[in-house]
């Protein structure tokens, strides 16, 4: 950890707090960040800058100045929010909180959830950025108002809706092409009559991809909604086609000869064999009907929604041969079922304001994973450990309640929980366990002590129940330091402190100081450099400090500034990695003190958007320019191999005329060269070795879009 290097960042950044006592330049009509109204899972609406949390939100505004091409791109740019990804597939970690193999925060799309399958990955890579209205990011929710698994974070994306109130009819059309020949297309209608709205949205992308990981994405989206009096009824539907690649590690020599290579050769002679990418089609389906009613006090939420997902995995760790079985295909298909109710009633007396709200929800979902050798010449055993059918049910009972009085405010929650997983493969063996009892709770208290500002206190408590692929592989693994009986959930202990004040339109801010404490974090263990499985390693703390600020001070210049530190050090546990090149070389690492791997430092993200030309005869012109960057991390447990810090800039031109958008998005301007390394054992490497991923280069797209 580059200590000197936070305090002389946390200084700058009290300094720029300090400015805060200057008038405002100028003003201007947009909202500021802290004026954004949020939503929680019962429905309620707040200001963000009164919610006693750090939430990150990205605009309507902002990702139309955006240069990202993706959504999980955009979201990637948040401090606090590590990107893991190493093959093509993204994976965040809020504030370094998530372990391998598994997800990071629960991701809802208009409240239907996409993180599915066995490992809950969200299929964050294929919702189409260019159909969103707002991202937020909430990065240690309360577990009663957000729910189960909200622990490592929760992320809320809204699409666009139906009808502004004063078309009756409204649409777009865009497209984009760029670098790696990559070809964007969507096309949208939303209207309103009466008291009824609706929106259809189509997206489709094929790309090359930077290292020839093709992607084929397809997807459509539609939402009916009805206004009655106090509330609505909303009937949201989605489904997504998607084929994408997967591109392995390299080995250092032949990332040096072709970073962009999506195979490797297993010998730096050329010899042996060609590994092609590995390979995922699947199809997602998913819809929710939700209901929200707010009037005369009273205040109810429910929703109830079903979700399938079908996934055609192939992986491939030789070229296709009949003589190699280490290629397989996992067919595996996900159904899913979630229902919640709310209901709560606002008391008001002369000078207190009760809010009580009480929920119950449920969550119910059926795996089933078919596993096949097609280019193996014989029956292989390994199938019937593999093919696994498997029950995860969620039940949780939640109360809210929060007591305003003049300036200050008294938020808490109290969740009860029963969780219970069934699983049962083909050799045949069944495993089962049943979490009852268990209880997250949280309390967080506020003051306004000036106009426009929030300072407030929150402590979180909560379980993180771990996902069906790590009992599948531990059951597989038949290892007795990797019994899936002794894996337990990991628990969650934060408190966060935090100030957030909304001057005016030319300076906003909040800073944020974190602790977590995560007990019974998950570890890969390894005997020699060989894996075997997942167990409970230890307690790890993560702490921090973020801030952010924001405003248009000009008519022509707006800016927002953000930057997170994480220092995430294993307080006590163990883990065991190889310490040399001998297969069975072995020795048990002790964690205490140690950085935990995959987890930079500290991440920022500087901004500035230019207004030379708005609603003149030309039209208007936007030009929007991002630095961001991170910190040095470790690649292992053992803290033996160190991933270097590396910064971007970002840019993007838009000219709007007469209903058109013309741009250009550009990427990662120079080209700068970075590599993600997995590898946790901390494993010598050899020529053979295929740790490093190389990550996308330089990506310049141009686009047209046409809105009436």
């Amino acid at each position: 950890m580059k200590t000197v290097k936070k305090m002389k960042v946390l200084v700058a950044v009290l300094m720029i707090s300090c400015l805060a006592c200057l008038p405002a330049w100028a003003d201007s009509e947009e909202t500021t960040v802290l004026e954004t109204m949020v939503v929680n899972n019962s429905g309620q609406k707040t200001k963000l800058l009164d919610t006693n949390a750090s939430i990150h939100v990205i605009t309507a505004k902002d990702i139309a100045n955006s240069g990202q091409s993706s959504t999980a791109d955009l979201i990637s740019t948040i401090p606090g929010v590590v990107n893991q990804k190493s093959s093509s597939k993204t994976y965040f970690s809020v504030r370094g909180t998530r372990s391998t193999m598994s997800s990071g925060p629960q991701i809802y799309v208009d409240g239907r959830p996409i993180n599915v399958g066995s490992s809950g990955y969200s299929k964050i890579d294929t919702i189409p950025l260019d159909t969103i209205e707002k991202i937020e990011v909430i990065k240690s929710p309360s577990p009663a108002k957000y729910g189960v698994n909200a622990s490592r974070g929760v992320i809320l994306i809204t699409t666009k809706k139906g009808g502004d109130g004063e078309k009756a009819l409204s649409g777009q059309v865009a497209a984009e092409y760029g670098s790696w020949n990559t070809a964007k297309a969507n096309a949208g209608i939303s209207g309103q009559k009466d008291r009824t709205d609706y929106s259809i949205s189509a997206f489709a992308k094929e790309t090359d991809g930077y290292r020839g990981s093709d992607e084929d994405i397809k997807s459509m989206d539609g939402q009916i909604g009805w206004k009655f009096d106090g509330g609505r009824i909303d009937w949201t539907t989605g489904y997504n086609k998607s084929f994408l690649k997967y591109s392995g590690g390299l080995p250092y020599w032949q990332a040096e000869a072709d970073r962009t290579s999506s195979g490797y050769n297993t010998a730096a002679d050329g010899s042996g064999d060609w590994v092609p990418p590995n390979e995922t089609d699947e199809n997602l389906f998913n819809t929710i009907l939700k209901l929200d009613y707010d009037k005369n006090d009273w205040l109810v939420n429910s929703s109830v929604g079903y979700t399938r997902d079908h996934q055609e995995y192939s992986y491939k760790k030789y070229e296709y041969s009949a003589s190699k079985s280490g290629n397989y295909v996992d067919d595996r298909v996900e159904d899913r079922y979630d229902f919640k109710a709310s209901a709560g009633r606002v008391f008001r007396g002369e000078t207190v304001t009760n809010t009580l709200i009480i929920g119950v929800d449920y969550s119910f979902s059926d795996f089933e994973q078919d596993r096949s050798y097609p280019y193996a010449t014989s029956a292989v055993s390994a199938e019937l450990s593999n093919d696994i059918d498997a029950e995860k049910e969620f039940i949780g009972i939640n109360l809210n309640h929060e007591v305003a009085w003049n300036i200050f405010r008294l938020q808490s929650g109290l969740r009860y929980n029963n969780v219970s997983y069934e699983l049962t493969d083909r050799t045949p063996e069944t495993f089962s366990i049943n979490y009852k009892d268990d209880i997250d709770w949280s309390i967080s208290p506020s003051v306004n002590i000036l106009d426009n500002a929030n300072m407030f206190v929150t402590w979180n408590h909560s379980k993180y129940y771990v996902p069906l692929g790590y009992y599948t592989t531990d059951m597989g693994k038949n290892n007795d330091h990797t019994r899936p009986e002794d894996l337990d959930p990991e628990s969650y202990n934060t408190v966060e402190t935090g100030w957030k004040h909304q001057m005016s339109k030319a300076f906003n801010y909040s800073l944020i100081l974190y602790y977590t404490e995560v007990e019974d974090k998950i570890v890969a263990y390894y005997e020699g450099n060989t894996f075997k499985g997942y167990r409970n390693g230890g307690t790890s703390i993560h702490k921090g400090v973020e801030a952010e600020v924001d405003g248009r001070p000009l008519s022509w210049l707006g800016y927002r500034v953000s930057f997170s530190t994480i220092d995430a050090e294993w307080d006590k546990g163990s883990a065991v990695a190889c310490t040399s090149t001998g297969s069975s070389t072995k020795s048990t690492i002790d964690l205490s003190g140690k950085t935990v791997n995959m987890v930079p430092d500290y991440e920022y993200t500087l901004g500035l958007d230019f207004y030379p030309l708005k609603d003149t005869r030309y039209g208007s012109l936007t030009i929007a320019l991002d630095l961001r960057g991170f910190g040095e991390q470790y690649e292992d447990y053992n803290n033996l191999y160190t991933m270097p810090a590396a910064n971007f800039l970002d840019a993007k031109v838009t000219w709007a005329f007469k209903g058109f958008e013309y741009y250009v998005a550009c990427t990662n301007i120079l080209d700068r060269e970075w590599d993600r390394i997995s590898n946790s054992s901390g494993y010598p490497y050899t020529n053979s070795s295929r740790s490093l991923y190389p990550q996308d280069g330089r990506y310049i797209g141009f686009g047209v879009a046409y809105r009436f």
